[in-house]
């Protein structure tokens, strides 16, 4: 009797034991679990704060870069102020600006971007304001282009060469399968060129963009002027610096008929 009331007191210790053991296998499966969650929201908002500081990084980026080209801007703009500020009849009729990305000309965006997409009737009336003004600047100098004649002709401008180069598309599929648009805005590049290396040969001004056969930029990059294998966004910021030395081009001219 005595035997077996120990083997019963052996078992129930043995019992107590068991579940004792399960309680804290129980307690120590929780904590892990606890744990493990824990661990994944901690990973889950490593990778929240990845994500934005790669999105702050990305506009951080872009403001670094506006704020680059708004100084380059202004130091040109401080430098040319006293001689180059006075109205005239050509800043009256062609009004360049920015919007965001873009160059404007009398409200007409030049340019087109995946964010942003300008009709290609927008497009083709800039490209029009723009060849009227390269045309008159150079008519008010008497300057000859070289192996082309800019046509400007409202919304449906074009380059004459050894034939008619549009400066206009009406986009679609044309626009991909005929490279003349892109051959038409390459040499009206090469027309720009003649004309604002004929103002730098007389040692009074330097633009701020250099042109390069079909490209345009400074010592942080050249873009093309080109649409086929292109961006849009580099398209874009070509035709901006076009447009920014022409507008330099527009003033310095006014500046040297005023003095006249």
């Amino acid at each position: 009797s005595s035997g077996i009331n120990a083997e019963y007191g052996e078992e129930a210790s043995l019992l107590r034991e068991l579940e004792e053991a399960e309680a804290a296998h129980s307690a120590v499966q929780g904590e892990l679990e606890q744990l493990q969650k824990q661990e994944q929201d901690l990973e889950e908002e490593e990778e929240e704060l990845v994500r934005e500081c790669n999105k702050y990084e990305h506009r951080l980026a872009e403001v670094k870069e506006q704020q680059t080209c708004l100084d380059n801007e202004l130091r040109y703009a401080h430098k040319e102020l006293e001689k180059l500020k006075k109205t005239n009849i050509f800043n009256t009729v062609f009004h360049i600006w920015h919007d965001g990305h873009f160059g404007t000309i009398n409200g007409f965006k030049l340019g087109r971007l995946p964010t942003c997409t300008v009709d290609w009737e927008e497009v083709s009336a800039a490209w029009g304001q723009t060849a009227l003004l390269l045309y008159s600047l150079a008519k008010a100098t008497n300057f000859k282009f070289q192996r082309f004649q800019i046509v400007p002709y409202g919304s449906q401008s074009y380059i004459q060469g050894e034939t008619k180069f549009p400066l206009y598309t009406h986009g679609g599929l044309r626009l991909f399968l005929d490279a003349k648009f892109d051959q038409g805005m390459v040499n009206f590049l090469d027309c720009l060129k003649q004309f604002l290396d004929s103002i730098e040969k007389m040692g009074t001004f330097n633009f701020p963009y250099k042109i390069d056969k079909s490209k345009i930029g400074d010592q942080k990059g050249f873009y093309s002027i080109k649409l086929h294998f292109n961006s849009e966004e580099q398209w874009t910021k070509a035709l901006k610096y076009m447009l920014i030395n022409l507008k330099w081009a527009l003033t310095v001219v006014a500046h040297s008929k005023r003095d006249k």
